[in-house]
């Protein structure tokens, strides 16, 4: 995480404090903070949205909530939500609640690489300033600024918004420095940022002296190369290790050593990058490693006479290299990826190349910034196909839907030896998730077309499962002509029941109960008129629901007088005697009205 965001998380507490001391009974959110914290923020977060009090019942309550929420927003770098949730929040809180709020939502548009927006926040936080805030937090809104500053490369007006920061607030605070060196190396002054920080042992600090140094003195860089590679061993924020080990790479080659240039960059790429540390001091990317990898190998190459495109040159000496020198055998099959003969000696290349970064720690992120985050593969028709197949995957297990939707365009095909029938499904359930949902009910319809296809129990429930993903998104018509599709097939009598059921839900949820109720009992009563079986009881239960909503309240009393007479458990029997109660307190209420309110 940024050493930016671990501030203002900080100045979400302090604005907290400052606020009104409320005796909350907060042991439910402790848990769900502690949840987020043990490495289950999604699952956190979920658990809010069912537990979270509600604003107009206990307003403090769902403040504190509200809080944690953004926090732990904040934290997993989910800025979209966060952002999205502070918008939506009404305009009459606690003004101590909204510039916490805010505060968080001005970073967050900073993340993202917005900073016209984030000075737009900061604006709004200025305007919710009443004189109670304390002047760190002031001097953070300020500091803000000056990073979008930077952001937008607009070093002198950044210049001069440092200086009206230090006549206010003075030069005592460290990211003063780290700010001024930033702004001071952005804008070629090197010196003045390595003067300025030569009594800074801080991490960040040391970070941007090393920087600085670099530039001054560049007959330093294999032992300022060595010292970057310490640090970055010893500090624990990923960000800053990356900046670390990307400065550690570009030290190294400078000093004209090739094989700890490769070694450095893939420590750094394999790391979160903390954008705001190196912008305007440093430049990492997945295209430095790849040229990396080849100015060496064809080093390699002119050195031992292997020729470009006689793939035996390069193919056994690197899996001979395999295990006692893996760097060594990185270079020799990026050579052979990029100059082999034919497509299938590339992709077993890159085959190789993913097998050996799966090994290392954190190679799942360096696969996915050397293949997805790369200029030569800008175009997803030029990954391997291989590489394209296994992205998709990972993409789909992490939810990661829009770059499983970028990478699938165009793919209609399987992987090789793949099941056609998975493969489409998998296609439909990206194009329903990424808003392209006639696209995806299409697919679904085509394979329902297939009059080859043996649709039995399993392949169904597969189906069922893309098709419960529109009623899940509200494209309940979408999904009814799906199921009526699926009503046509042969299908097993308790499968016919239960796609009945899920039929009747859609209309529930499109109001057209009293069919809804009419297909819940069809449901209920398809394999036996008189079952009370679970399934039908549930099925009873939803038909007696959708009755009343239809205004056919006699109907719905005597179904749930032939569940209280079946049913023996006595929670079920309590819920049932207050369904029938309430019928009988409408229907009373009706008789009463006048008929002109009984007809409205």
């Amino acid at each position: 995480m940024s050493v930016f965001v671990w501030f203002f998380l900080f100045v979400a507490v302090a604005l907290l404090l400052s606020g009104r001391a409320l005796a909350l009974d907060t042991s439910s959110l402790q848990e769900l903070a502690q949840l987020a914290r043990a490495g289950a923020p999604q699952l956190a977060l979920r658990r809010m949205d069912a537990e979270q009090p509600a604003r107009e019942q206990d307003p403090a309550q769902w403040m504190a909530w509200e809080q944690e929420r953004l926090q732990i927003l904040a934290s997993q770098q989910l800025y979209p939500q966060l952002i999205a949730r502070v918008d939506r929040l009404p305009p009459d809180l606690d003004a101590h609640f909204m510039r916490l709020a805010l505060s968080l939502k001005a970073d967050a548009r900073l993340q993202q690489g917005d900073a016209e927006a984030a000075r737009a926040a900061v604006r709004e936080l200025l305007w919710f300033h009443d004189g109670e805030v304390d002047p760190g937090v002031l001097a953070g809104w300020r500091r803000l600024v000056v990073r979008s500053y930077v952001l937008e490369n607009r070093s002198e007006d950044a210049r001069l918004a440092l200086l009206r920061y230090r006549q206010d607030f003075g030069d005592e605070n460290p990211q003063w420095r780290w700010l001024s060196a930033q702004v001071m190396l952005q804008s070629g002054h090197p010196d003045s940022a390595f003067r300025l920080l030569q009594k800074d042992d801080s991490p960040q600090g040391r970070f941007l002296r090393y920087a600085a140094e670099l530039r001054v003195s560049p007959e330093r860089a294999a032992e300022l190369a060595q010292a970057a590679v310490k640090l970055a061993q010893e500090v624990k924020q990923p960000g800053l290790q990356s900046a670390l080990w990307g400065l550690a790479a570009d030290a190294a080659q400078q000093a004209g050593q090739p094989y700890k240039q490769i070694d450095y960059l893939e420590h750094a790429l394999s790391l979160p990058f903390d954008t705001q540390l190196i912008h305007g001091v440093l430049d990492i990317d997945a295209d430095q490693l790849w040229d990396a990898y080849l100015a060496e190998g064809k080093r390699i190459g002119n050195s031992e006479q292997k020729l470009l495109g006689n793939d035996e040159d390069w193919y056994f000496p690197a899996t001979e290299a395999l295990e006692k020198e893996p760097l060594r055998a990185r270079v020799l099959f990026t050579i052979l990826a990029e100059y082999g003969a034919t497509p299938q000696r590339k992709s077993l290349a890159h085959e190789y190349l993913v097998g050996m970064f799966d090994e290392m720690p954190e190679g799942k992120r360096l696969i996915q910034r050397l293949y997805l985050e790369s200029r030569r593969y800008a175009d997803v028709d030029d990954l391997p196909p291989v590489i394209r197949y296994r992205l998709i995957d990972e993409a789909l297990e992490s939810g990661e839907l829009k770059t499983a939707s970028r990478l699938m365009a165009g793919l209609a095909e399987p992987p090789a030896g793949g099941d056609r029938f998975a493969w489409d499904l998998r296609r439909a359930r990206v194009a329903i998730f990424t808003d392209s949902v006639d696209d995806g009910v299409q697919l679904l319809q085509q394979l329902l077309e297939d009059e080859e296809a043996k649709w039995d129990k399993q392949r169904i429930d597969r189906l069922l499962q893309v098709v419960f993903d529109l009623q899940t998104l509200k494209y309940h018509q979408q999904a009814l002509a799906l199921f009526n599709r699926l009503l046509e097939k042969d299908l097993e009598p308790q499968q016919r029941r239960e796609l009945l059921f899920w039929v009747a839900d859609s209309l529930q949820a499109l109001e057209q109960y009293d069919r809804a109720a009419w297909l819940y009992l069809k449901s209920a009563t398809l394999l036996d008129a008189s079952a009370m079986d679970p399934w039908a009881q549930t099925a009873r239960y939803r038909a007696a629901k959708a009755l009343v909503e239809a205004g056919l309240l006699d109907d719905a009393r005597r179904i749930y007088g032939s569940l209280l007479r079946a049913t023996r458990d006595a929670s079920r029997k309590a819920v049932l005697k207050n369904e029938i109660q309430r019928l009988h307190l409408v229907s009373s209420a009706q008789r009463k009205a006048p008929k002109g309110q009984q007809e409205h």
